[in-house]
């Protein structure tokens, strides 16, 4: 009867999906079992090789170590954080994961699931070497919990430059120029699309909005706007940007449902779109299927006077199967090697100050380099954490029926519903303090 009883154990745990070596209470078998367990979502062109060269420094330094990946598809990370959150409340956390800073971040920690890196942090004098925007964001009473490997750019608009110079439109550089472009182009070449795409995954339809609320109302609104600090029904400067928003749809690739993010990117090399809105991992792209840069492409930063993005950061998780492994992986995203290996690959820029903008190759990562210690920095709302998750998830759906009916009023009732619904201002109340 025990045996009956252990066999049913044991098949009930494979059919959850979870092996023995990632459970709680064979402690021995987990002190002997030489893995690492990451989660990420990095499996498109660029972001791929990126983390393998993580990868190739971690078993340098562990070579009887196996890595158990489990890359999860889809940009934004939304299928990955599914498959996650499963193992983090049946208390089966993977050693580490990829993941943002700010809310998405604050979540895990709000739950229990995150523990801190201080002790890291403090050995490698990490807080010294980095923006402090990415402090404010990292940081939450006192205690950090995971280190960020990298700093991600998102207000830049991409473009064909054949397709830009034979309409004789200069790359924009605001808002007002890219609709004026978006015209233009659509007039001088009816069969080229003005701005790709990719809404497989509806993250991307929120990407546009951050870039309507920056280039309309400034950073010091677009910091407001999502963290709940407006009035959503009344606000003119908000209004406005939707209003912005809408003029753009009929410029759109109309297909953008299909596509994914570098699907979507790969519009600007067959000529079917001219320009994209899409942050630095498109240019990891762009690399890894050979185009060449201020050949087949460049890049304007739009406003030109901010630089917004995000950082992907690994945290420690709470009851990590090989803590010691975890923290292992976590200081070699402190180094200057982890972080320059990754990032040349990435199409990102260090987060860490000790790595010169010299070091890239392209134009495009030394100026946003050089802009991120200059310029006023911010960070993008969903996909950096600015806003929270359950705001961002309604905004998703939101704006994806948006850009199907251009509906600004129902838009904003709808939006306006979803902060007050989810009290995004109380939420994101740590973000002011």
């Amino acid at each position: 009867m025990k045996r009956f009883l252990m066999i049913s154990i044991i098949l009930m745990m494979l059919l959850a999906g979870v092996t023995l070596v990632f459970g709680g209470g064979a402690k021995e078998a987990e002190k002997e079992a030489k893995e690492f367990i990451i989660f990420h979502y990095w499996t498109a062109g660029g972001e791929k090789e990126a983390i393998d060269e993580l990868f190739k420094i971690f078993k340098a330094n562990h070579p009887d170590v196996e890595i158990l990946e489990n890359p999860v598809a889809g940009g934004g990370g939304a299928l990955m954080l599914a498959v996650l959150m499963g193992n983090l409340e049946s208390g089966n956390p993977p050693d580490t994961f990829q993941d943002h800073q700010g809310n998405q971040q604050k979540a895990f920690i709000d739950a229990g699931y995150l523990e801190s890196v201080n002790d890291l942090w403090e050995k490698t004098n990490f807080e010294a070497r980095i923006n402090p925007v990415w402090v404010k964001t990292l940081k939450f009473d006192g205690k950090v919990y995971s280190v960020p490997i990298n700093a991600h750019r998102t207000n830049w608009l991409w473009h064909n430059i054949e397709i830009l110079k034979d309409a004789g439109v200069r790359p924009p550089e605001s808002y007002d120029e890219l609709l004026a472009a978006c015209k233009k182009i659509k007039a001088a070449k009816p069969d080229i699309w003005p701005l790709a795409l990719g809404t497989r995954e509806k993250v991307w339809s929120t990407y546009l909005y951050d870039m309507c609320l920056l280039t309309t109302g400034g950073a010091d609104f677009y910091e407001k706007a999502n963290t709940g600090r407006i009035n959503f029904k009344t606000d003119p400067t908000f209004r406005k940007a939707m209003d912005r928003y809408a003029a753009l749809i009929p410029y759109i690739y109309p297909f953008h449902a299909t596509k994914s993010w570098d699907e979507a990117g790969a519009l600007i090399k067959t000529g079917e779109a001219a320009m994209y809105w899409m942050g630095d991992w498109i240019l990891g792209y762009y690399l890894a299927i050979g185009m060449e840069p201020e050949k087949d492409f460049s890049v304007s930063a739009m406003p030109k006077d901010i630089w917004m993005g995000h950082a992907d950061t690994f945290p420690l998780a709470k009851g990590a199967p090989h803590p010691q492994l975890a923290k292992d992986w976590l200081e070699i995203c402190t180094t200057t090697e982890g972080a320059k290996n990754f990032n040349l690959k990435k199409g990102s820029v260090t987060i860490i100050n000790d790595v010169p903008p010299s070091v890239y190759p392209d134009p495009y990562r030394q100026r946003s380099a050089k802009d991120l210690a200059s310029l006023r920095a911010v960070i993008d709302g969903y996909h950096g954490g600015m806003m929270t998750p359950a705001f961002g998830d309604d905004l998703m759906d939101i704006l994806t029926q948006f850009l199907t009916d251009s509906d600004v009023d129902s838009a904003i009732k709808e939006i306006a519903a979803s902060a007050e619904r989810n009290k995004l201002k109380e939420a994101c109340s740590w973000f002011w303090k």
